[in-house]
C-alpha cells in the first residue's frame, strides 16, 4: 500500500479527494481514508464496477459520503483524513449530469501518458473538449 502525507508531489483518491496515493493515478494503491483501489480503468470510465473495486467509482463516492467508506465491508479498514492530509484543490464528487465521460469501455480517443487528464474536478480534463473523430 503506497500512502503518504499531503505533499505536492502526492495524488488524489479519486474515491475521497485525499492527496494520499505517491504515485501517478492506476497505481493499484490502496486510500487509507476510503480503501478505494486506485485503478486506471474505473478513473477513465466511473461507471465500471468489478474491476479493481467491486463497486463503480460513482457508487463508491455516494459510500464514502453516506457510510465513510468506498463500501460498506470495509468500514473497519477505513481512518479519517490526518490532518496533514488535505483534499486535492476544486475537488468534488463525480456530476454526470455535468461531467462527460465515454460510455463504459468506449474509446474516444488512446490512453493518454499522463493519466492525471482523468481527473474529472481539473482544468487540464481530458474530456472537456471531447473529440468525437
Amino acid at each position: 500500500m503506497t500512502v503518504g502525507s499531503a505533499r505536492p508531489e502526492n495524488f488524489p483518491c479519486p474515491c475521497c479527494g485525499y492527496l494520499v496515493f505517491e504515485s501517478r493515478p492506476g497505481s493499484q494503491s490502496i486510500c487509507p481514508v476510503c480503501f478505494w483501489e486506485d485503478d486506471e480503468m474505473q478513473l477513465r470510465w466511473p461507471l465500471l464496477a468489478g474491476c479493481s473495486n467491486k463497486v463503480s467509482l460513482v457508487e463508491a463516492q455516494a459510500n464514502y459520503q453516506l457510510l465513510g467508506a468506498s463500501e460498506e465491508r470495509f468500514l473497519t479498514k477505513v481512518r479519517i483524513a490526518e490532518k496533514c492530509e488535505s483534499r486535492s484543490p476544486g475537488w468534488r464528487v463525480i456530476d454526470l449530469s455535468r461531467d462527460i465521460f465515454e460510455a463504459t469501455l468506449e474509446s474516444w480517443r488512446p490512453w493518454p501518458k499522463d493519466r492525471v487528464v482523468l481527473y474529472w474536478w481539473t482544468p487540464q480534463f481530458w474530456n472537456l473538449h471531447p473529440r468525437l473523430d
